[in-house]
């Protein structure tokens, strides 16, 4: 009875961490497709230069590459997370910081 009931604990525990990571990475990607959409939009509106929107793209490669790195283990550990995280904030502050920086195309 103890077994079954172990079993059954481990079991939803395992459910509940793998949709969490799923919801993380869903999160994530969601996070860097609306940054493309950002760097995009500048891009076509003129608030990026040519320059820019490559910096700014590259900046989204080197996410997405971090992105597929922690994940190829199939599990993204909390660092992992925290990592991408940070990268994406920063990413987020300089589409910001050169969208609104008053060089145009």
């Amino acid at each position: 009875m103890i077994n079954r009931k172990l079993l059954t604990a481990a079991a939803l525990a395992l459910a509940a961490g793998t949709s969490f990571a799923q919801d993380a990475v869903t999160h994530e990607q969601d996070r860097s497709a609306n940054q493309e959409h950002r760097i995009q939009a500048g891009q076509a509106d003129g608030s990026l230069t040519p320059h820019e929107t490559r910096k700014l793209q590259k900046q989204q490669r080197k996410i997405a590459h971090a992105q597929r790195k922690a994940g190829a283990d199939g599990v993204v550990t909390a660092r992992e997370a925290r990592h991408i995280d940070k990268m994406q904030d920063k990413a987020s502050h300089d589409i910001d910081k050169q969208r609104h920086d008053g060089q145009t195309d």
